[in-house]
C-alpha cells in the first residue's frame, strides 16, 4: 500500500506543480514518506510511515478541498473563482486513499 500511496502522491505533486509550484514540490516530498515507509522493518508491522504520511496527505486534501468550497468568496475579494484541475482531483482521491489508511488503522490498533 505504501506503493499505491507514493505514486499517487507523486502524481498528485507534479500535475499540482502546474497551478502551485511551492507546493507540488511540497507533495513531492511527501510522497517520499511512503517510499521510506515501504524499507521500514517492524516485528509488529506497526507502520509509522504510512500513519504519518497519511495523516499529512489527508490535512493537505482536507485544505485544498476547503480552498475550494469557500471560493465563492474570491469574487468578492476581486479575485478569479478557483476551476478544479487534474491535479486537485487527484489529491482528493490521494486524500480519500489516505483517510481509509488511517481508520484502517484505528480500527485495528483498538
Amino acid at each position: 500500500m505504501n506503493i499505491l500511496m507514493f505514486i499517487l502522491t507523486l502524481i498528485s505533486g507534479i500535475l499540482y506543480m502546474k497551478i502551485d509550484l511551492l507546493f507540488g514540490i511540497f507533495l513531492g516530498v511527501v510522497s517520499l514518506v511512503f517510499l521510506a515507509g515501504q524499507f521500514e522493518i517492524s516485528k509488529e508491522k506497526y507502520h509509522a510511515h504510512m500513519f504519518v504520511g497519511s495523516i499529512i496527505v489527508l490535512f493537505f486534501a482536507g485544505m485544498s478541498l476547503l480552498e475550494y468550497l469557500t471560493g465563492f468568496l474570491r469574487p468578492i475579494l476581486g479575485e478569479e473563482r478557483i476551476t478544479l484541475s487534474a491535479g486537485h482531483y487527484t489529491l482528493f482521491l490521494t486524500g480519500l486513499v489516505a483517510l481509509f489508511m488511517i481508520f484502517k488503522k484505528r480500527m485495528r490498533s483498538e
